[in-house]
């Protein structure tokens, strides 16, 4: 099937990488020539001497700081198309999992007989609960929120259907090289969290599909974290996909109510005491600097455009719904209108 990087991200995390890089190379991926590089993003814990003590036939990538998830992720792709002229494929793997042996053979083998899917998503299940999921594809919300599926329910079969994704989940994905090198890997300015989203909504517009591909295992070493320590880069992120995918003529339509989440998310700051990550946010989008950033990749989408916003947001859903967020107001007010008006504007947006 051909040549195979597989993509570790590392910052502090000496703990997992022992467990994750040894399931790796145990893996039996037949028909697979499958290299590591690991981008260790200045950790200070002993990462990068743990790969080249045990790990020697690794390709390890030290930065010089910490540069983010996605910045360190496109340094790995770049030194992969410098170093290995036939790449194939591009795994995306986080440093806290643990593969199943056969994973990448099997998103593989989807993407060989499904020519027009560009990413690949294996059942990423948690661990050390290993029979419970920690997603199984991830979903969109139409006011740009990433929500992962099935998130911490049983592994009882119910998911075990090949289906098409709003978008893969970055803790494990396998990508097509040569739709990487048209579409590119993630934007730098995201430096964590959305980033998959991000490249999901920019391949999909593109025309490519992205599947969910339940052959292929990798259990998480997840936890959620409750104290919104990066609920900036959540909210700064969110606001960033929606100025850069959607249509003027959908913004518009969705208006209200993004205005009306605005005032449930100020109101969910000051809860969580994180109102200042939220102004943060707001501040980021006054920079002259940075709108002329949203301007250019405004434009960069519209080039690359293959599919309208109706049939982009078409799988969108309406409600946010994740087991963690243990929300009375969300649950007995936002969620219903939310998806009430979803159900409505879905309907209008012809364009």
């Amino acid at each position: 099937m051909g040549q195979a990087v597989v993509l570790i991200v590392c910052f502090n995390g000496r703990e997992f990488l022992r467990d994750c890089l040894s399931s790796v190379f145990s893996s039996d991926d037949s028909g697979l020539n499958v290299r590591v590089i690991v981008i260790d993003n200045a950790s200070t814990d002993g990462s990068a001497e743990l790969v080249r003590q045990e790990f020697p036939q690794v390709r390890l990538l030290t930065l010089p700081e910490n540069r983010g998830f996605a910045a360190a992720n496109n340094a790995g792709w770049e030194l992969a198309r410098s170093e290995f002229r036939d790449l194939k494929y591009l795994a995306i793997l986080n440093h806290d999992t643990i593969v199943k042996g056969g994973w990448l053979a099997a998103l593989a083998g989807h993407l060989e007989n499904h020519p027009q899917t560009a990413a690949a998503q294996p059942k990423i299940l948690l661990w050390p609960k290993k029979d419970r999921f920690n997603t199984a594809g991830n979903q969109s919300h139409y006011l740009g929120f990433g929500i992962v599926s099935a998130y911490d329910k049983i592994d009882d079969g119910s998911f075990d259907q090949v289906r098409s994704i709003n978008f893969p989940s970055g803790a494990a994905v396998l990508l097509r090289a040569e739709a990487i090198k048209s579409a590119g890997l993630f934007d730098d300015l995201f430096f964590l969290y959305l980033e998959d989203a991000d490249l999901g909504w920019k391949l999909r517009q593109m025309g490519f599909s992205v599947d969910y591909v339940p052959a292929a295992v990798v259990w998480h070493k997840y936890t959620f974290q409750r104290d919104y320590q990066f609920y900036y880069y959540l909210e700064r992120n969110r606001w960033i996909l929606l100025a850069t995918y959607y249509k003027w003529a959908t913004l518009l339509l969705l208006s209200p109510m993004i205005l009306l989440m605005e005032l449930g998310q100020v109101y969910f700051a000051w809860r969580n005491g994180v109102l200042g990550q939220k102004l943060r946010a707001w501040r980021y989008f006054m920079c002259g600097g940075n709108l002329a950033k949203l301007r250019m990749r405004r434009r960069e989408a519209r080039h690359r455009r293959r599919v309208t916003d109706r049939e982009f947001t078409r799988d969108f859903v309406g409600e946010i719904d994740f087991s963690e967020i243990k929300s009375k107001t969300l649950r007995r007010i936002g969620n219903p209108l939310l998806r009430a008006y979803w159900q409505i504007a879905r309907r209008l947006i012809f364009w």
